[in-house]
């Protein structure tokens, strides 16, 4: 197979991921043979319905397609992000014209 036949593969394959997480959580992981994390994904998913409704089934049904498609939990995704975002914030700028100067600040 050529390497756009298997993107087209995968992209099929992922869509069809996506339509399942539409109609059950956890359907992702189903399909990809990982029955036990799959079948907690559903479980969850029904708690998170009935605890959060949409918001919750939503956020368990990103989780399941995150996991099926990158091998990383929505969690692992965001906590990345969040550690380069936060790396990015503290690192210093250096001041324009103080390369040589030692300021004292009282």
């Amino acid at each position: 197979m050529t390497s756009e036949s298997v993107a087209s593969v995968e992209k099929l394959s992922n869509g069809a991921k996506l339509l399942g997480e539409t109609i059950v959580p956890g359907a992702s992981l189903l399909m990809d043979g990982k029955f036990a994390n799959g079948a907690a994904h559903v479980a969850v998913g029904l708690g998170a319905k009935l605890a959060l409704g949409p918001v919750g089934v939503l956020l368990v049904c990103a989780d399941s397609f995150s996991k099926s498609t990158t091998d990383k939990f929505l969690w692992d995704h965001l906590a990345g992000f969040a550690k380069t975002s936060w790396g990015m914030l503290s690192k210093k700028k250096p001041v324009v014209g103080a390369e040589n100067t030692t300021e004292v600040v009282v």
